[in-house]
Protein backbone atom coordinates (compact mmCIF):
# COMPACT_ATOMS: atom_id res chain seq x y z
CA UNK A 1 0.00 0.00 0.00
CA UNK A 2 1.68 3.43 -1.06
CA UNK A 3 2.86 5.18 2.05
CA UNK A 4 1.85 8.46 0.59
CA UNK A 5 -1.92 8.46 -0.76
CA UNK A 6 -2.41 8.82 -4.57
CA UNK A 7 -4.49 7.66 -6.84
CA UNK A 8 -3.30 5.63 -9.70
CA UNK A 9 -0.89 4.31 -7.29
CA UNK A 10 -0.21 0.29 -8.30
CA UNK A 11 1.08 -2.36 -5.90
CA UNK A 12 3.73 -3.86 -7.09
CA UNK A 13 4.91 -7.84 -7.42
CA UNK A 14 5.56 -9.52 -4.64
CA UNK A 15 9.27 -10.93 -4.63
CA UNK A 16 9.84 -14.52 -3.50
CA UNK A 17 12.16 -14.01 -0.84
CA UNK A 18 9.36 -12.70 0.97
CA UNK A 19 6.94 -15.34 0.26
CA UNK A 20 9.88 -18.51 -0.32
CA UNK A 21 9.29 -19.05 3.67
CA UNK A 22 5.88 -18.92 4.37
CA UNK A 23 3.75 -21.62 5.28
CA UNK A 24 0.25 -23.25 4.74
CA UNK A 25 -1.09 -24.91 7.95
CA UNK A 26 -3.88 -26.43 9.36
CA UNK A 27 -5.39 -25.03 12.41
CA UNK A 28 -2.82 -23.69 15.30
CA UNK A 29 0.30 -25.91 12.55
CA UNK A 30 3.02 -23.51 12.07
CA UNK A 31 5.46 -25.92 9.73
CA UNK A 32 7.09 -24.68 6.97
CA UNK A 33 5.42 -25.29 3.81
CA UNK A 34 5.08 -23.79 -0.15
CA UNK A 35 4.53 -20.37 -0.15
CA UNK A 36 1.11 -18.79 0.83
CA UNK A 37 0.67 -15.47 2.26
CA UNK A 38 2.35 -12.08 2.34
CA UNK A 39 1.57 -9.20 4.87
CA UNK A 40 -0.72 -6.42 4.52
CA UNK A 41 1.46 -3.56 4.20
CA UNK A 42 2.37 -0.29 2.20
CA UNK A 43 4.01 -0.30 -0.41
CA UNK A 44 7.00 2.46 -1.53
CA UNK A 45 5.77 5.49 -2.47
CA UNK A 46 6.46 7.45 -6.47
CA UNK A 47 9.23 9.41 -6.17
CA UNK A 48 7.91 13.18 -5.88
CA UNK A 49 8.03 16.16 -3.81
CA UNK A 50 5.77 16.55 -1.03
CA UNK A 51 3.85 19.08 0.48
CA UNK A 52 3.83 20.68 3.74
CA UNK A 53 2.55 17.76 6.07
CA UNK A 54 -1.40 17.96 7.10
CA UNK A 55 -2.69 17.83 10.13
CA UNK A 56 -6.00 16.79 10.96
CA UNK A 57 -8.46 17.53 13.83
CA UNK A 58 -10.77 15.49 15.69
CA UNK A 59 -13.95 15.84 13.47
CA UNK A 60 -15.74 12.48 13.09
CA UNK A 61 -15.47 11.38 9.42
CA UNK A 62 -18.70 11.50 7.70
CA UNK A 63 -20.17 7.21 7.39
CA UNK A 64 -20.77 5.99 4.00
CA UNK A 65 -24.20 6.45 2.03
CA UNK A 66 -24.14 2.78 0.81
CA UNK A 67 -27.27 0.49 1.34
CA UNK A 68 -27.20 -1.99 4.45
CA UNK A 69 -26.86 -4.90 1.88
CA UNK A 70 -23.94 -2.92 0.00
CA UNK A 71 -21.98 -2.17 3.56
CA UNK A 72 -22.33 -6.23 4.38
CA UNK A 73 -20.97 -6.70 1.06
CA UNK A 74 -17.81 -4.53 1.49
CA UNK A 75 -17.52 -6.30 5.06
CA UNK A 76 -17.40 -9.82 4.41
CA UNK A 77 -15.23 -8.97 1.08
CA UNK A 78 -12.41 -7.08 2.96
CA UNK A 79 -12.45 -9.58 5.98
CA UNK A 80 -12.29 -12.99 3.94
CA UNK A 81 -9.71 -12.04 1.73
CA UNK A 82 -6.13 -11.00 2.07
CA UNK A 83 -5.00 -8.61 -0.90
CA UNK A 84 -3.00 -11.44 -2.63
CA UNK A 85 -6.56 -12.80 -3.51
CA UNK A 86 -6.11 -15.68 -1.05
CA UNK A 87 -9.73 -16.77 1.04
CA UNK A 88 -9.85 -16.53 4.82
CA UNK A 89 -11.90 -19.56 6.00
CA UNK A 90 -13.03 -18.00 9.45
CA UNK A 91 -13.22 -14.20 11.18
CA UNK A 92 -10.26 -13.19 13.63
CA UNK A 93 -10.04 -10.78 16.09
CA UNK A 94 -8.94 -9.53 19.07
CA UNK A 95 -10.79 -10.63 22.12
CA UNK A 96 -11.28 -7.77 24.77
CA UNK A 97 -9.24 -5.06 25.72
CA UNK A 98 -6.08 -3.96 23.16
CA UNK A 99 -3.32 -1.97 24.49
CA UNK A 100 -0.83 -0.88 21.74
CA UNK A 101 2.49 -0.16 22.81
CA UNK A 102 5.42 2.05 21.07
CA UNK A 103 8.52 -0.21 21.01
CA UNK A 104 11.18 2.28 19.80
CA UNK A 105 11.92 3.95 16.70
CA UNK A 106 9.33 6.60 16.80
CA UNK A 107 9.11 10.78 17.59
CA UNK A 108 7.55 12.57 19.53
CA UNK A 109 5.45 13.81 16.74
CA UNK A 110 4.70 10.33 15.59
CA UNK A 111 3.45 9.36 19.06
CA UNK A 112 1.21 12.37 18.97
CA UNK A 113 -0.47 11.85 16.02
CA UNK A 114 -0.63 7.66 17.16
CA UNK A 115 -2.83 9.39 19.90
CA UNK A 116 -4.96 11.14 17.89
CA UNK A 117 -5.68 7.97 15.80
CA UNK A 118 -6.11 5.42 19.08
CA UNK A 119 -8.79 8.81 20.09
CA UNK A 120 -10.50 8.70 17.38
CA UNK A 121 -10.74 4.67 17.21
CA UNK A 122 -12.20 4.95 21.12
CA UNK A 123 -14.81 7.55 19.93
CA UNK A 124 -15.55 6.17 15.92
CA UNK A 125 -15.93 2.85 16.26
CA UNK A 126 -16.37 1.89 19.70
CA UNK A 127 -13.06 -0.03 20.45
CA UNK A 128 -11.45 -0.53 23.94
CA UNK A 129 -7.96 0.49 22.98
CA UNK A 130 -5.16 2.54 24.41
CA UNK A 131 -1.58 3.22 24.32
CA UNK A 132 0.51 1.59 27.24
CA UNK A 133 4.26 1.09 28.27
CA UNK A 134 3.82 -2.80 29.32
CA UNK A 135 5.43 -5.47 27.44
CA UNK A 136 1.94 -7.48 27.44
CA UNK A 137 0.41 -4.90 25.00
CA UNK A 138 -1.58 -7.05 22.51
CA UNK A 139 -0.45 -4.54 19.27
CA UNK A 140 3.56 -3.44 19.38
CA UNK A 141 4.59 -0.73 16.79
CA UNK A 142 8.50 -0.63 16.06
CA UNK A 143 9.97 1.62 14.03
CA UNK A 144 12.79 0.22 11.81
CA UNK A 145 14.98 2.04 9.13
CA UNK A 146 14.27 1.95 6.01
CA UNK A 147 16.61 -0.29 4.50
CA UNK A 148 16.11 -3.21 6.85
CA UNK A 149 12.09 -3.22 6.24
CA UNK A 150 13.33 -3.19 2.34
CA UNK A 151 16.06 -6.52 3.34
CA UNK A 152 12.75 -8.31 5.05
CA UNK A 153 10.21 -7.75 2.43
CA UNK A 154 11.22 -5.74 -0.76
CA UNK A 155 8.53 -3.63 -1.68
CA UNK A 156 6.70 -2.38 1.46
CA UNK A 157 7.05 0.60 3.29
CA UNK A 158 5.63 -0.62 6.46
CA UNK A 159 3.42 -3.84 6.94
CA UNK A 160 1.83 -5.83 9.85
CA UNK A 161 2.20 -9.40 11.17
CA UNK A 162 0.72 -11.85 13.41
CA UNK A 163 2.31 -14.09 16.60
CA UNK A 164 5.18 -11.53 16.69
CA UNK A 165 6.47 -8.97 19.13
CA UNK A 166 9.22 -6.74 17.97
CA UNK A 167 11.42 -6.74 14.91
CA UNK A 168 13.68 -9.47 16.20
CA UNK A 169 10.83 -11.49 17.01
CA UNK A 170 9.82 -10.63 13.45
CA UNK A 171 13.01 -11.85 11.92
CA UNK A 172 12.92 -15.35 13.62
CA UNK A 173 9.51 -15.88 12.85
CA UNK A 174 9.27 -14.91 9.00
CA UNK A 175 9.90 -18.00 7.57
CA UNK A 176 7.51 -19.67 9.01
CA UNK A 177 3.84 -20.14 9.60
CA UNK A 178 3.47 -18.29 12.55
CA UNK A 179 2.97 -15.26 10.33
CA UNK A 180 0.48 -16.34 7.96
CA UNK A 181 -2.85 -14.74 8.80
CA UNK A 182 -5.11 -17.51 7.57
CA UNK A 183 -3.32 -19.66 10.69
CA UNK A 184 -4.96 -18.46 13.22
CA UNK A 185 -8.32 -18.98 15.11
CA UNK A 186 -8.39 -15.73 17.11
CA UNK A 187 -5.77 -12.94 16.92
CA UNK A 188 -3.57 -12.63 20.35
CA UNK A 189 -0.72 -10.48 19.62
CA UNK A 190 1.00 -8.25 16.30
CA UNK A 191 3.64 -6.31 15.65
CA UNK A 192 3.21 -2.83 13.10
CA UNK A 193 6.39 -2.09 11.11
CA UNK A 194 6.93 1.43 10.34
CA UNK A 195 10.14 3.28 8.24
CA UNK A 196 11.67 5.52 11.45
CA UNK A 197 13.35 7.28 9.34
CA UNK A 198 10.63 8.59 6.78
CA UNK A 199 8.78 11.51 7.01
CA UNK A 200 6.32 12.17 9.66
CA UNK A 201 3.41 11.95 7.15
CA UNK A 202 4.49 9.10 6.36
CA UNK A 203 5.16 7.32 9.27
CA UNK A 204 1.57 8.66 10.27
CA UNK A 205 0.27 7.10 7.00
CA UNK A 206 1.10 4.21 7.67
CA UNK A 207 0.00 4.11 10.91
CA UNK A 208 -3.20 4.38 10.04
CA UNK A 209 -3.59 1.47 7.71
CA UNK A 210 -1.46 -1.17 9.50
CA UNK A 211 -3.27 -0.46 13.07
CA UNK A 212 -6.76 -0.88 11.47
CA UNK A 213 -5.41 -3.93 9.54
CA UNK A 214 -4.10 -5.37 12.78
CA UNK A 215 -7.26 -4.85 14.47
CA UNK A 216 -9.49 -5.82 11.34
CA UNK A 217 -9.76 -6.00 7.71
CA UNK A 218 -6.95 -7.43 6.01
CA UNK A 219 -8.18 -7.17 2.67
CA UNK A 220 -8.34 -3.87 0.14
CA UNK A 221 -10.83 -3.41 -2.53
CA UNK A 222 -10.08 -0.93 -5.52
CA UNK A 223 -14.09 -0.09 -5.44
CA UNK A 224 -14.06 1.58 -1.95
CA UNK A 225 -13.47 5.03 -3.16
CA UNK A 226 -13.81 6.66 0.70
CA UNK A 227 -11.56 4.22 2.12
CA UNK A 228 -8.58 3.45 3.40
CA UNK A 229 -8.47 -0.06 2.58
CA UNK A 230 -8.11 0.74 -1.21
CA UNK A 231 -5.39 -0.48 -3.87
CA UNK A 232 -5.98 2.84 -5.51
CA UNK A 233 -4.72 4.67 -2.68
CA UNK A 234 -6.52 6.99 -2.46
CA UNK A 235 -7.24 8.22 1.53
CA UNK A 236 -4.19 8.86 3.75
CA UNK A 237 -6.28 8.41 7.08
CA UNK A 238 -9.23 6.37 8.29
CA UNK A 239 -12.27 7.73 6.78
CA UNK A 240 -15.77 6.85 8.41
CA UNK A 241 -16.38 3.97 6.16
CA UNK A 242 -13.14 2.42 7.86
CA UNK A 243 -14.28 3.06 11.56
CA UNK A 244 -17.61 1.45 10.26
CA UNK A 245 -15.62 -1.66 9.16
CA UNK A 246 -13.92 -1.55 12.46
CA UNK A 247 -17.51 -1.50 14.42
CA UNK A 248 -18.77 -3.90 12.90
CA UNK A 249 -15.55 -6.25 13.34
CA UNK A 250 -16.32 -6.08 17.04
CA UNK A 251 -19.66 -6.38 17.12
CA UNK A 252 -21.05 -8.70 19.75
CA UNK A 253 -23.66 -10.20 17.47
CA UNK A 254 -20.03 -11.47 15.96
CA UNK A 255 -16.84 -13.61 17.27
CA UNK A 256 -13.61 -15.21 16.55
CA UNK A 257 -13.51 -18.26 14.03
CA UNK A 258 -17.38 -17.27 12.30
CA UNK A 259 -17.53 -18.93 8.58
CA UNK A 260 -18.44 -16.37 5.76
CA UNK A 261 -21.96 -17.51 6.09
CA UNK A 262 -22.19 -17.49 9.95
CA UNK A 263 -21.26 -13.58 9.56
CA UNK A 264 -23.55 -12.98 6.57
CA UNK A 265 -26.61 -14.52 8.73
CA UNK A 266 -25.93 -11.68 11.20
CA UNK A 267 -24.70 -8.77 9.45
Amino acid sequence: MALTRRSGVTRPAWTTSWLSGLAVATLGACVPATPVSTPPNRALPMETALPAMRTFGSATGQYSLRSNAGIAQDFLDLTFRMESGRQLSRMTRFDGPVRVRVAEGLSAQNIADLDQLIGRLQREAGLDIRRTNDATAQITIQGVPHSDLQRAVPGAACFVVPRVVGWQDFLRKKNTGAVDWSTLDQRTIASVFVPSDASPQEIRDCLHEELAQALGPLNDLYRLPDSIFNDDNINAVLTGFDMLMLRLTYAPELANGMSRQEVQSRL
